[in-house]
């Protein structure tokens, strides 16, 4: 009888000692689509933030999503553990009045996209806005895309249009105040921008 009550004992001791379960994500947390899920397998899903703002990402062993103050934003980190690691901004925050149109960020905008001074932001083809060329600028953009000039490849710099994917901004939900810009890689992006929230 004592032999079953030392064995009880112990039993409870160790289970106090031991260390807690690993937490399961929140119900409601953001889970990736099962076609993303299938471009980043042996990837780890989980939440970034900077600057008050969240995002829903994957980090791989050769790329991941890391916050930026001072961008303020998202850069993507590429490369892992190599020696050559390259950091490309991926999701950039422009400051604006609360009830001040999304157009009122362009000189922001065109300061962060050397080459961007004939640039106008508008509205683009599913509902975001982007910076696209004007004018002289415009023609001549339209020329390299038909095939009849060599350049220019980049007419507003790296905010605008260029041959490898492609750069919007939108309001952040929730957020009247802060305009977002995606850089949307030729692929697929390692994060969810529909999980961007603020978070203060």
């Amino acid at each position: 009888m004592n032999r079953t009550r030392h064995l009880l004992c112990a039993a409870a001791l160790l289970a106090a000692c031991a260390p807690p379960a690993p937490q399961a994500p929140a119900a409601d947390a953001p889970q990736p689509s099962p076609e993303l899920a299938a471009v980043f397998p042996g990837c780890e899903w989980g939440e970034v933030s900077a600057a008050g703002v969240s995002v829903w990402s994957f980090a791989c062993p050769d790329q991941r999503l890391i916050a930026d103050v001072a961008l303020p934003g998202f850069q993507l980190e590429l490369g892992g553990e190599s020696e050559t690691i390259v950091r490309v901004p991926a999701i950039r925050f422009f400051a604006k009045a609360p009830d001040a149109p999304l157009e009122s960020v362009l000189e922001a905008v065109r300061a962060a996209s050397p080459g961007a001074e004939a640039c106008e932001i508008e509205r683009g083809s599913h509902g975001d806005y982007v910076l696209m060329p004007t004018g002289d600028a415009l023609v001549a953009y339209q020329a390299f895309v038909e095939g009849r000039a060599d350049g220019p490849s980049m007419p507003c710099g790296p905010l605008g249009p260029s041959e490898a994917g492609g750069r919007t901004f939108r309001v952040l939900d929730g957020a009247p105040d802060k305009v977002v810009m995606i850089n949307w890689p030729s692929d697929v992006a390692i994060f969810d921008p529909d999980t961007l929230r603020v978070t203060q």
